[in-house]
């Protein structure tokens, strides 16, 4: 290998590099987070747009916290 190639070579690996290590800002996200409690329980369930994350019910304070970790990840608005 001569020269020039070892140096195009290193600069596409370094180019690759700094790209994929490169972090641009992510668009917000207008999806809704919220609560709803069970009918007979004092239990919530968190939604995203209406849509249950999962299966589970939490205490209310649970059910907060949950929504305030989406929303910090940006999977929903608070």
């Amino acid at each position: 290998m001569n020269t020039f190639t070892t140096f195009n070579a290193l600069a596409v690996i370094l180019t690759s590099l700094l790209l994929s290590c490169a972090t641009g800002k992510s668009a917000p996200t207008k999806d809704i987070c919220h609560i709803k409690k069970h009918p007979k329980d004092n239990l919530f369930q968190v939604l995203i747009n209406e849509k249950p994350i999962n299966n589970h019910f939490y205490i209310h304070p649970e059910a907060l916290d949950i929504t305030k970790r989406l929303a910090k990840a940006n999977r929903c608005m608070k």
